[in-house]
């Protein structure tokens, strides 16, 4: 498959200069021939709100608001799957694929509601090029932060078939001045096709904190959200993220372009069960980068990886404060290879360097 990232710095409630600048780093990246494009959590809400009422104006119902519509006609664009992480005010009896839209209010512009008697999910969504809801999952494990304001997920954790786009033919993606400007109908695209079943992925969803046990009170040995993953035989996990870090902000800005290290292994800690696995699963970390009021500082550091074998194959990686599109192809050589033995019962690593195979595009 051929996968990104698309790391950058949201500002806290400014949704249509995140947009915006989303649309930027695209436009400047090669984004020819993907299969799935995926960003982090509250992408364009921001993630550090204090209260219900501080995240109330960005809210977005079910499906409708201004980050699906962004992701449907990306994903229309780059003929490609989309994920993107968002502040859900839930419309109740919704059904996920099969319901095709969802009417909204003039300009697809949020419904008025009463917001005290609904309930509020972190989210992510996945759609396809044709504009169909293929996945929507709500963060089951929720942060502090996140407890001000939305609830645990009904029905927990998610695993679902997502098409291989790259099984089939590809158009070539366009620009948003092309997207707007053409005249060519829309043609069906590989999703509306007549199914194969080896054309599809079981793939995981989680959001962030769901990596790390409930609330932080569960054993570190549980690993709820990877033991799904393995009982549920999904080949690619999908991660939006809004991973914290407790870096100086010195540190964020003169060495942007350097992973934040104890982030990554901190990670693949938490995935330790699909390291050990004697299959092979490929896992995408999309976080944020950047900075909320000087207290919420983030990670950066996505990656795609497969984990299995005993062995963590990093395809691409980039820096704790870098923006811009991370792009793998996950048939070619991995980027560096971390193994893991046992030594007295205690797990240690080593890594392996190869030729870099991921392509980085930074933003300014």
């Amino acid at each position: 498959m051929r996968i990104a990232c698309l790391q950058f710095s949201p500002q806290l409630g400014k949704v249509e200069e995140n947009i915006a600048r989303a649309n930027f780093l695209l436009e400047r990246a090669d984004t020819s021939n993907l299969d799935l494009l995926v960003l982090p959590e509250l992408a364009f809400s921001g993630y550090n709100f204090p209260s219900l009422s501080a995240i109330k104006p960005f809210l977005e119902v079910t499906a409708i608001g201004p980050s699906t519509c962004w992701a449907k006609s990306t994903a229309e664009r780059l003929n490609c799957l989309v994920s993107i992480g968002y502040p859900e005010d839930s419309i109740e009896n919704v059904s996920f694929p099969q319901r095709e839209s969802i009417e909204s209010g003039p300009n697809n512009n949020f419904i008025s509601r009463n917001y005290s008697a609904t309930k509020h999910y972190n989210s992510t969504i996945t759609v396809s090029p044709d504009g169909r809801v293929i996945a929507h999952y709500r963060k089951t494990h929720l942060y502090y932060t996140d407890e001000t304001w939305a609830q645990e997920s009904p029905t927990g954790w998610l695993t679902t078939s997502l098409p291989l786009l790259s099984s089939r033919p590809k158009s070539p993606a366009r620009s948003t001045r092309q997207l707007l400007t053409s005249t060519t109908p829309r043609l069906a695209s590989a999703a509306t096709s007549t199914k194969d079943p080896s054309d599809e992925v079981a793939t995981a969803f989680g959001i962030c904190m769901d990596l790390n046990s409930y609330k932080f009170e569960a054993e570190w040995n549980k690993f709820e959200f990877v033991t799904h993953v393995l009982a549920s035989s999904a080949k690619l996990v999908i991660c939006s993220m809004a991973w914290l870090t407790h870096l100086p902000l010195a540190d964020l800005r003169c060495r942007s372009k350097e992973p934040d290290l104890g982030t990554l292994t901190y990670w693949i800690s938490r995935l330790q069960p699909l390291v050990y696995a004697n299959v092979a699963t490929v896992v995408a970390l999309a976080n944020r980068c950047g900075v909320e009021e000087e207290d919420a500082r983030y990670a950066g550091t996505s990656v795609v990886m497969e984990l299995g074998h005993g062995k963590a194959r990093i395809w691409g990686l980039m820096g704790r404060g870098e923006e811009g599109l991370l792009k793998v192809d996950t048939s070619m050589e991995a980027r560096q290879v971390l193994r893991w033995e046992k030594v007295n019962g205690e797990e240690s690593g080593h890594s392996t360097t190869n030729e870099p195979e991921g392509k980085t595009q930074q933003g300014e």
